[in-house]
């Protein structure tokens, strides 16, 4: 079966990531076996054999990765059936496995702010790059494969704005504050007199001048983040929830949020709204007299 033309065309027309379609891959090969093990065919696969093989799933992963895993199958089969290649896809009625309501971990406003004003002054090009890493995950809320695809070209000074190409390459415009610009002039001046006047393929550079790693990425966030104990998370994505959460707890429209986080849906952006209810339960409790 064309599983390499299928993931051709997750990669030229889908324009998907290399990370999404390594994961595309990994899940398509763990089916792939599964179906070795009850000797049946790619072609003749039925929706059991796809249930069978999400409650094995389930013995070893979360409700949402089993999910992502038959998402995967279920896009397979609807391709090789607009191919020709099946009259009916076998996935179409499998249904997801139910997933707990998880709201996202985000840091409080006061401990991040502390955090922030605590960072000491940068005095190489290290300690100004991981400085401007951690400003731009909690100024801009973008993701970590984001962050590090910046380029210098994609910092606009005079509008005071970033390009980002987000998932499915789709660009959109952060408006950024002239503090964090002045970090990202300073990050600049010392990575130029670290290596010199030349060329980089992105903006931020590990201590060989090239693009950074997505582990030393988390890595310089968690080191950055080991002391707030207001969340048991400390990854770059929290920073990103951190970003959303403040600004709705400040009044902003969900629309604009959903924007600038650059959800495909407003759905995904109403998960927010949880954290800034139990806000506002918590502060009506701690001011109101009947509370």
């Amino acid at each position: 079966m064309p599983i390499n033309e299928f993931l051709q065309y997750l990669k030229v027309e889908k324009r998907f990531s290399a990370h999404t379609i390594l994961s595309y891959t990994l899940d398509l090969d763990q089916f792939e076996k599964h179906l070795a093990s009850i000797s049946r065919p790619m072609e003749k696969v039925q929706s059991r054999d796809i249930r069978l093989w999400l409650s094995s799933l389930s013995e070893q992963y979360t409700a949402r990765t089993v999910n992502r895993k038959l998402s995967t199958v279920k896009s397979y089969f609807k391709y090789l059936q607009r191919e020709g290649v099946l009259e009916a896809n076998p996935a179409r009625h499998v249904s997801t496995l139910k997933v707990p309501q998880r709201n996202p971990q985000f840091v409080d406003e006061r401990e991040l702010l502390k955090v922030l004003n605590e960072l000491p002054e940068p005095d190489d090009f290290i300690s100004a790059r991981d400085l401007l890493i951690f400003d731009l995950f909690y100024a801009t809320g973008m993701r970590k494969a984001e962050l590090i695809a910046l380029k210098d070209t994609d910092i606009n000074e005079s509008s005071q704005s970033l390009k980002v190409l987000g998932k499915g390459k789709k660009e959109r415009i952060i408006p950024v504050g002239k503090l964090v610009l002045s970090k990202i002039k300073a990050y600049i001046n010392y990575r130029n007199n670290e290596f010199g006047l030349k060329s980089f393929q992105t903006l931020l550079v590990d201590k060989h001048g090239k693009a950074m790693n997505p582990k030393a990425v988390y890595n310089i966030i968690r080191k950055l983040l080991e002391n707030c104990w207001s969340t048991e998370k400390k990854s770059p994505h929290v920073l990103r929830h951190s970003f959303a959460t403040h600004l709705l707890n400040k009044g902003a429209d969900l629309n604009a949020i959903k924007e600038l986080l650059g959800h495909s849906s407003l759905a995904a952006t109403q998960v927010y709204t949880h954290n800034s209810i139990e806000r506002l339960k918590e502060i009506h409790k701690q001011a109101h007299p009947k509370a």
